[in-house]
């Protein structure tokens, strides 16, 4: 299914005329290389995002629900106004990043001093306000977008960065491959951590030694387990941030941007390039899919399976599987490429998602489902943010432009679409299911309303995914050839310099020279 013919791609630049896509030679020059301790000073920066996200995926529903006591339906409110919001700020914030220019660089300044911003409310976002359940709604909605708007100005740059610190692909590959591990390791102590605590207090996971309503006193514990779990949080987010900004450099590698690009030609840009779109639709798919069993995997461990003293080891089974299971996957991906690789770890997931429907209260069989589900959880982490520089390189060979920070601010606006998607969708499922906001008991259909959120909606999303992604047309054959088509431009570049003992023109103007009609202009023999 996907497998796909080797191809040729013919450009009217007769030196490139039938180069082989085959071809995989990249020769990394001293002063693209990256010592190992940039690479990780870079890969620091990843982890407050994804703790953070790791946090509200698992723990807001049942904080809103369970400690801010507010009923269903508003939280639904608040998560969808608030990915509204997001709708604007990413790609508004991704356009701004493109015009900045200071002696610090275009994208470090923003992750500096958004950081406290963030921080901040990040830390509000978890407190408790004693006012009715309408001033309640009002001030959530206003602090989720406050925080998430902040997170893209930190997130969007930081991304994009990847495209800045080297203009050598194997080195940006090797440079993500340690984000990936350092992401990883920050969502498994997030959990830990925010899972240890509210554990500790957490009364709806074991209904049977208190009342069914949960007294002042139990409610102020939970409250501070939260608050406490917060200003970890905001401690890790503030070194990591403070790393990345004076441990990384922002290299000038012949990027052309557009600093006077406004919104609609940004999103223009997107929505034109078809392997853009096809992948960050198979990656929002597969998103929400996963973000639909992490946002209810507490209620359903609770109220389905009624296992909710396991919960926080539940998370630590499931997030240890993924990073463990990183490495083997980076084998696959080198042996397979990133297309194929992709496609098997959604193809995991179903079986997994339709155990839902069957499991019971028996805790050994659920620990190797999430065993599986790891497995999956892992391509979802590795692969995504991994592809997605393979298509900004053919986006500028097909324009001889870079459009890095809108690319990748709408990249993060699909995730965090997925996260806001899921809680909401969950909410009104759970309001239809009969939840009954601060009760500790909750009466049968709750549970079943949670095995049919889990099951039906997600396995369609993971479905969905595969379509998308069987569309997208960069297979590991044609990333090989873009990046040759890349050093053969640069190669050239050198060599014109060399000779003319001029500085060459600037990328638009070189490679626009090269003539390509389209970057699709394949022959099936070479």
């Amino acid at each position: 299914m996907w497998a796909e013919p080797k191809l040729c791609i013919r450009t009217k630049d007769p030196g490139l005329e039938k180069l082989p896509l085959v071809i995989d030679v990249e020769e990394v020059k001293d002063e693209d290389r990256l010592p190992i301790w940039r690479k990780i000073c870079f890969a620091i920066g990843g982890a407050p995002y994804q703790m953070t996200n790791t946090v509200i995926n698992f723990f807001l529903s049942i904080f809103l629900l369970e400690v801010a006591q507010i009923p269903p339906l508003y939280v639904s409110v608040i998560v969808f106004s608030g990915k509204a919001w997001d709708a604007i700020t990413d790609p508004v914030i991704g356009i701004l990043i493109s015009r900045t220019n200071t002696r610090f660089g275009k994208l470090r300044p923003w992750i500096l001093f958004s950081t406290p911003f963030g921080c901040a409310t990040y830390f509000f976002m978890w407190y408790v306000p004693h006012v009715s359940d309408g001033g309640k709604l009002g001030y959530y909605f206003v602090f989720y977008c406050l925080f998430q708007g902040f997170l893209t100005c930190l997130h969007v740059p930081y991304t994009s960065m990847t495209m800045y610190i080297t203009g050598s692909q194997k080195e940006r590959d090797s440079a993500t491959a340690y984000r990936m591990v350092s992401e990883a390791i920050g969502v498994l102590l997030a959990s830990v951590v925010q899972g240890q605590l509210i554990n500790k207090y957490r009364i709806a996971g074991d209904c049977k030694d208190v009342k069914a309503t949960a007294s002042p006193e139990q409610l102020e514990n939970q409250e501070m387990s939260y608050i406490y779990g917060s200003a970890v949080m905001i401690g890790i987010y503030l070194f990591c941030s403070l790393t990345v900004f004076f441990g990384t450099r922002e290299k000038q590698v012949g990027i052309v941007t557009d600093d006077n690009e406004d919104f609609c030609s940004g999103l223009k840009l997107v929505m034109g390039s078809k392997s853009y779109v096809r992948l960050s639709f198979a990656f929002l798919f597969i998103s929400l899919a996963i973000a639909v069993v992490q946002g209810n995997l507490a209620l359903f461990t609770t109220h389905a399976i009624h296992l909710g003293d396991y919960f926080s080891t539940f998370m630590v089974v499931l997030l240890a599987t993924s990073i463990l299971s990183i490495p083997i996957w980076q084998k696959i991906l080198l042996r397979f490429g990133k297309k194929s690789t992709y496609a098997v770890g959604i193809i995991l997931f179903i079986p997994t998602l339709l155990s839902q429907l069957y499991i019971t209260d028996n805790i050994y069989v659920y620990y190797a489902i999430l065993v599986l589900a790891g497995f999956s959880v892992a391509v979802s982490l590795l692969l995504p943010w991994s592809m997605l520089p393979d298509v900004l390189d053919e986006f500028m060979l097909e324009t001889g432009q870079r459009k890095d920070a809108i690319f990748y601010s709408f990249y993060v606006f699909f995730n965090k679409l997925a996260a806001g998607l899921a809680l909401g969708i969950s909410q009104v499922v759970l309001a239809i299911g009969g939840y009954q906001t601060g009760e500790c008991r909750q009466p049968e259909s709750v549970g079943l309303a949670l095995r049919l959120l889990i099951v039906p909606g997600p396995v369609i999303f993971c479905l969905a995914a595969l379509i998308f992604l069987w569309m997208y047309p960069i297979n590991e054959d044609r990333r090989k050839q873009i990046r040759s088509l890349i050093a053969e431009k640069k190669k050239k570049m050198s060599r014109q310099k060399k000779d003319d003992n001029s500085p060459p023109p600037p990328d638009e103007v070189f490679l626009k020279s090269a003539s390509y009609d389209t970057i699709d202009e394949f022959s099936t023999e070479c």
